[in-house]
């Protein structure tokens, strides 16, 4: 027989065994099992010697029993700190980052950061891309990236390759912008980056064409960057057929709704059987508000595609492709963009000018 397992109270049996069989040949019991031996949490009663098992003192005292140590966590513990404080602890050494290995010359510019695969590609084809010195078109060449010199447009891609970098991308439908559940985003086309990206005039989740990222902070403010003003061109599908008097009563709308927009103009792109496309030039143009101007004339959108960015087309890149913008594009892209003007404590709101007197920077 076996007996409660709690505190004080003894057992025959081990704490899970029961006597007899588990439904085999012995009757229908609990097939017996053997003693539950455990060193630290249970222990056994001392056993009377040799010469004294058949005395009657013996016999009323019964079978040796087994009983739980009532200091086993305690003791546990114990052992644990004095191992702690007499071993010294083993530190791993830390293992230095995996040397590249050779990959094709196209995969080496995505690796660098410098385009995606498609536009790697056209890169290489089109002979814009040396290695050693010399001019390959053939994208499947074999390169180590921390050894062989690689020169695209003239410039030298170094690895680790650079943190602040600014690339365009062209941007697909149904590609949110930001993330949401079961919906790709353009971050997963674009090279992973801890810190993340600074878009420079977002697109909807429902439009396409050319957005560019940036991961310097000088463009972490859309409305204070000095792309912002950068001329833009939309390509706009409308769900009938639109009248010159309304391209006129458009563009004039446009034209009041900014200063810098004094040469925006809207035009007939293409007329279909039943539907149109506009051409929209404007440097100042929240999407949302081209929606409001657009339903006000009655006009529903179908497909919106921004086409341009200064002297950017989505032309030039495959659809979900990008590829960095050098120095001089940079350059070239704020000449052609109006100075914006400075914030003084006169064009500044009344909380701004507070905030600025009493947390200077």
């Amino acid at each position: 027989m076996f007996h409660s397992r709690h505190e004080g109270e003894t057992m025959t049996q081990p704490p899970w065994n029961a006597a007899g069989g588990n439904g085999g040949n012995t009757g229908g019991g609990q097939r017996p099992q053997r003693y539950f031996r455990h060193r630290k949490k249970f222990r056994r009663e001392a056993e009377p010697a040799s010469g004294e098992r058949g005395t009657p003192a013996a016999r009323r005292a019964g079978p040796p029993v087994w009983k739980r140590r009532g200091d086993f966590q305690a003791r546990r513990k114990r052992m644990y700190r004095r191992r702690r404080l007499t071993t010294p602890q083993r530190r791993r050494p830390k293992k230095a980052p995996p040397e590249p290995h050779l990959m094709s010359l196209a995969r080496a510019l995505n690796r660098l950061k410098y385009a995606s695969h498609a536009a790697a590609l056209a890169l290489i084809r089109q002979g814009r891309v040396q290695v050693n010195g010399v001019t390959v078109v053939e994208p499947n060449v074999r390169v180590l990236v921390h050894r062989d010199t690689i020169l695209a447009d003239g410039i030298e891609l170094l690895f680790p390759p650079a943190e602040h970098y600014t690339l365009v991308f062209h941007k697909p439908r149904r590609v949110a912008a930001s993330k949401e559940l079961g919906t790709p985003t353009v971050y997963e086309y674009l090279p992973k980056r801890k810190g993340g990206y600074f878009p420079c005039g977002r697109l909807t989740k429902f439009a396409s064409g050319i957005v560019i990222f940036s991961t310097d902070p000088a463009y972490r403010n859309p409305e204070r960057s000095t792309l912002s003003l950068v001329e833009k061109e939309y390509h706009i599908k409308v769900h009938r057929h639109v009248t010159h008097q309304e391209l006129e009563r458009l563009t004039q709308e446009l034209r009041r709704m900014s200063q810098h927009n004094l040469e925006a103009r809207v035009e007939l792109l293409q007329e279909n059987a039943h539907t149109c496309w506009l051409r929209i030039v404007a440097r100042q143009l929240p999407l949302g508000f081209l929606h409001r101007l657009l339903k006000k004339e009655g006009l529903e959108i179908l497909h919106l595609h921004r086409y341009r960015l200064g002297f950017l087309t989505s032309d030039e890149l495959p659809v979900g492709a990008w590829r960095r913008l050098r120095a001089e594009e940079l350059a070239k892209l704020e000449e052609e963009t109006p100075r914006l003007p400075e914030v003084t404590a006169q064009t500044m709101p009344a909380w701004q000018q507070f905030s600025q007197r009493w947390f200077p920077r």
